[in-house]
């Protein structure tokens, strides 16, 4: 379901437009109304609305206006904007912002229910649209994603199912992957042109590799469905007639079932954990793990460093040391990724792709740096006593970005913390007690006030943009009204007679 709001300063309007369709059956959940621009805006930062119809004409903040705060928190709202004046320059306006649908009052049910209709098949087809893009990036970083399963599973074989759990939404294995074969005699001169055969005889079979080969020793894991007997002897008999120079036995086959692909994973883990060399082949590429005490505690020494140094300067220094320019790129992106994927091992799939793009995109060392910088380094903030990870973590970077015209609750969600947007909300009034927009006006209206202390002559103009309000200081006049009861202005006209009196004293 997508989410609706409806904004409109004539409560008879609101009634009517919530009344007016049955949203639900269209595929939208009518999740508030508001009253005026200012109202809208504070909602739209705590619901994270999909669609918003708005009215132009209202006080406060008008519907172009609201528009225009709006798009700059979050550019994927699609905006139904209802109007009672045909005039052609409002449509020129709302154009300029992105908008498509401009409805005059009274408003057309037929209209709306097309308009709604006509953004629903959009944002479908942006969903399907990202959602290949996202399988794209899985795709192409298949091979580290599976590296760090593996390394991951040797490390921690006792909490196996968590490790899992952790990786399965972003490996392509399916969910009948439940038998694989294990290859004794396969000499490593033979690996390649063994896999090239395997490949060629499941495809006689109709069948295809689940996972790349793993090897170890003169041992090779293939994981393929053979689900049935006849499957496992056909396949048994086919790789018995190969022969490569140099081989001097014959290949045997041992079957492994099991009832999930969980299971079968990890009997095979624990199966090759006391070799400290294997081998991952996909197609011409071999990647070579080492499985070692060293390897793991080198990545447990790191995430430990990161959560012990005393201040942001160190941290930087230290991401400087393990990511230094003359590592490989490629290796800097292994580790990164490592990295994230320990420090963030519940992340939904979708979330996670945007780090793997950004990453992926990365072309120097330095820039891997301020990736893991801005994401990962967890020292860059002073915890507040009871308060959570991602809780202290927004609440750091919004002291530090006042300034900034788009802290809505999903700009941070998505691109800074990485999280649901759903889930922050809860965790967000969970543990402060207020909304976010509350809490955010508040701290720009708290410093504001400090500026016009420490700054009495300073223009209001200049103070708006210190605090978010930078294109609108009318508006930040009325947000300051309604939390002081006074308009800038006279706030600081009230400053200056105070002063003077405490002179004269």
């Amino acid at each position: 379901m997508y989410r609706l709001m409806i904004v409109d300063d004539e409560e008879i309007i609101r009634e009517s437009l919530s009344q007016m369709i049955d949203y639900a059956s269209l595929g939208y959940q009518l999740i508030a109304s508001a009253k005026n621009g200012m109202e809208a805006y504070d909602v739209i930062c705590d619901e994270y609305p999909d669609v918003v119809i708005t009215d132009i004409r209202m006080p406060f903040l008008d519907g172009l206006e609201l528009i225009q705060r709006a798009r700059e928190a979050d550019s994927h709202i699609a905006f139904i904007l209802l109007s009672g004046y045909g005039e052609f320059e409002y449509a020129k306006q709302a154009m300029k912002y992105g908008v498509k649908y401009y409805l005059l009052k009274p408003t057309d049910k037929q209209e709306l229910i097309d308009a709604l209709c006509s953004i629903r098949e959009e944002f479908r087809q942006e969903e399907e649209r990202e959602a290949r893009r996202q399988q794209q990036i899985l795709c192409r970083l298949q091979l580290p994603l599976r590296q760090c399963f593996i390394m991951d599973a040797l490390e921690h074989l006792e909490d196996f199912h968590d490790i899992y759990l952790r990786y399965v939404s972003f490996l392509s294995i399916p969910s009948d992957c439940r038998s694989a074969c294990i290859c004794s005699f396969v000499e490593e001169t033979c690996l390649h042109r063994f896999l090239q055969d395997v490949v060629r005889i499941l495809a006689d079979d109709q069948l295809e590799l689940y996972f790349p080969l793993l090897c170890v020793k003169n041992s090779v894991v293939i994981f393929a469905p053979f689900d049935t007997p006849s499957r496992q002897r056909r396949f048994q008999n086919q790789i018995r007639t190969l022969s490569y120079p140099g081989q001097s036995v014959s290949f045997e086959a041992v079957f492994l079932q099991s009832d999930t692909s969980e299971e079968l994973f990890h009997i095979v883990m624990k199966k090759i954990s006391r070799f400290e060399r294997i081998l991952m082949i996909e197609g011409e590429e071999t990647l070579e793990l080492h499985n070692n005490l060293t390897s793991f505690r080198k990545l447990h020494q790191i995430e430990h460093n990161l959560s012990q140094l005393p201040d942001q300067p160190s941290g930087f220094r230290y991401l400087e040391n393990i990511f230094p320019d003359e590592l490989s790129l490629e290796s800097a992106k292994d580790l990164a990724l490592n990295l994230y994927l320990r420090h963030n091992p519940h992340q939904p799939p979708e979330h996670a792709c945007d780090f793997f793009g950004k990453l992926y995109s990365c072309s120097t060392n330095s820039e891997i740096r301020q990736l893991m910088q801005f994401l990962l380094y967890p020292c860059e903030c002073e915890r507040t006593a009871g308060s959570s990870d991602n809780i202290s973590l927004l609440k750091a970077y919004v002291e530090r970005h006042l300034h900034s015209e788009n802290l809505s609750l999903k700009w941070l969600a998505e691109n800074y913390l990485f999280v649901s947007v759903g889930y922050l909300s809860k965790q967000f009034i969970n543990e402060e007690g207020i909304r976010f927009s509350a809490y955010l006006n508040q701290k720009r209206m708290d410093e504001a006030i400090r500026l016009m202390e420490e700054y009495p002559d300073e223009n209001v103009k200049f103070i708006a943009s210190q605090v978010g309000y930078g294109y609108n200081p009318q508006y930040f006049s009325q947000v300051f009204k309604r939390y002081t009861g006074l308009t800038p202005r006279d706030y600081i006209e009230r400053l200056k007679k105070n002063r003077a009196q405490d002179e004269n004293v």
